[in-house]
């Protein structure tokens, strides 16, 4: 049964890294966020793709998580549970990042903990998804009571974009999610039907684009931080951002299918940009297409 049509609010606004948590208070008050108050157990999904460092754009920053555990600790107060998690990947050892790029003092400014996924505890979940029956998901996020997608804005050879619902594929505990590039856009709609976020919100401060894209692409300085409670929405405008259409988009597409968000009725709010902001994705749809092939290949 589709569920009944909202408009999803998505606030795009302008801000560096210098005045960044002033913007995210700003964004939040506008959006209207969960009551931090009432939640014991508060996960943040990273993104550690690759051995990249922050100002490549490929991975978080940490600038940008010490000001958004700046919030979430005020609000919240200090007997939450805060974790920041992150998953292993075929490129991606998790572990060794969080040390070399500089977060770990930032975690214990803040008092969170840092979780990898891949070894946590698993429970199963019903899904009935496009390539997934059930689903096993990490404890930690099930049992969040608010879960926050820290998303980069980039682009993607395999999916166009990587933002907010790509986030989600990083939390399977799985480390070769190779195995699932062939399917992907269907593996990341059923990851958000089981770990749906509480908040998306997507760091384009320094964006990263070009084919190359989401670990090798070019960072592109841009100032855009984009926040939204609906994950569709939150990617709808990030392929905007992009210049691409949502519909042409498969995980954005199908994840709209599957009643996880808005595709189209999307109110975009901008704060401190005249107009809708775009960056040049530097995308080529031949070398896409060549860089698809290739993933199909080393599959076989």
């Amino acid at each position: 049964m589709k569920r009944e049509q909202k408009r999803s609010n998505v606030v795009v606004t302008e801000s560096t890294y210098c005045n960044l948590y002033e913007s995210l208070v700003s964004a939040f008050d506008t959006l209207g966020v969960p009551d931090f108050e009432k939640c014991g157990l508060i996960s943040i999904k990273i993104n550690l793709c690759d051995a990249r460092t922050p100002d490549t754009g490929a991975i978080t920053h940490p600038l940008f998580l010490d000001a958004l555990l700046k919030y979430v600790r005020d609000k919240s107060g200090p007997s939450a549970t805060v974790n920041v998690v992150e998953s292993d990947a075929t490129a991606a050892i998790p572990d060794l990042f969080i040390k070399w790029f500089g977060f770990m003092p930032i975690l214990e400014r803040w008092k969170a903990r840092y979780v990898n996924l891949s070894r946590d505890e698993v429970v199963t979940k019903d899904v009935k998804g496009r390539f997934f029956r059930k689903i096993a998901i990490p404890k930690t996020i099930a049992q969040s009571d608010c879960f926050i997608s820290l998303a980069k804005l980039k682009t993607c050879s395999l999916t166009k974009i990587s933002c907010v619902l790509k986030n989600q594929f990083g939390c399977l505990p799985k480390r070769r999610k190779i195995a699932f590039h062939k399917v992907i856009d269907d593996v990341i709609v059923d990851a958000n039907l089981a770990m749906r976020p509480t908040l998306s919100i997507v760091d384009g401060i320094i964006a990263h684009v070009s084919t190359k894209g989401p670990a090798f692409g070019r960072p592109i300085p841009s100032d855009i931080v984009i926040v939204g409670d609906d994950p569709v929405a939150v990617d709808s405008c990030c392929a905007r951002i992009f210049g691409f259409h949502s519909h042409f988009i498969g995980h954005i597409r199908k994840a709209s299918k599957a009643n996880l968000g808005e595709m189209e009725n999307v109110n975009i709010i901008l704060k401190g940009f005249s107009r809708e902001p775009r960056i040049d994705p530097q995308f080529s749809a031949l070398e896409c297409y060549l860089g698809k092939m290739v993933v199909m290949l080393r599959q076989q």
